[in-house]
């Protein structure tokens, strides 16, 4: 478009501008301060401009926060909804499974609850709070066994109150999928939950 018609079209829709204000951050309009220098309402225009778009980014990222929030809540909503329908410890376990596997995409899963036959629990988790990162390969493979070389990262999670129901153990092949400075609130929640069920179907089983 040539110059000519530009000035011909905002002629013709001397309101352009007022019903389309968003362009104005598009524009560059210089103002005359002499020689070499910039005026002061030219960079008041400059940093609001740098701030708008500041702010537009923060808010994109709030955004996108928000949603991903909204997801996992979605998640967790199925996930408890199956813990409340299973009947046993067995069926609670492998609806465990199936909903890491089906709502959270997470295939490495082993749930450490048999007194007998679960690893010390107490090492893995000395503070008995969720831990997520690289571990060494011996304490992947005493959670994964022979699946241990090609678990990248991994998540920790204490059933019951100080870890006295055991843990959840969530692999990944993926580096960055559990780091240790991912935040944990919603693994925590689960480990509540898994604890709360288990407890409930060992209640009804004695």
């Amino acid at each position: 478009m040539q110059d000519e018609q530009v000035i011909e079209f905002l002629k013709q829709h001397p309101d352009f501008l007022q019903k389309h204000p968003e362009v104005l951050d598009h524009l560059v309009l210089h103002h005359e301060a002499g020689e070499g220098a910039v005026s002061l309402m030219e960079r008041q225009i400059k940093v609001l401009r740098e701030r708008q778009v500041a702010n537009r980014e923060k808010l994109a990222e709030w955004v996108r926060v928000g949603r991903e929030n909204d997801a996992i809540a979605e998640r967790m909503h199925h996930f408890t909804l199956s813990l409340m329908q299973a009947h046993n410890e067995a069926d609670l376990i492998a609806r465990v499974h199936a909903s890491l596997r089906t709502d959270f995409d997470i295939v490495s899963v082993r749930l450490l609850v048999d007194p007998e036959t679960r690893p010390n629990v107490d090492a893995l988790l000395p503070a008995a709070r969720t831990r997520c990162g690289h571990f060494v390969l011996d304490q992947r493979r005493t959670v994964f066994g022979d699946d241990a070389e090609s678990i990248a990262s991994m998540a920790l999670v204490p059933i019951g109150p100080a870890a006295s129901l055991g843990a959840l153990a969530l692999g990944s092949i993926d580096s960055e999928r559990f780091t240790p400075a991912m935040s944990t609130d919603f693994l925590a929640r689960m480990g509540e939950l898994l604890g709360a069920a288990l407890l409930r179907c060992r209640m009804q089983a004695a």
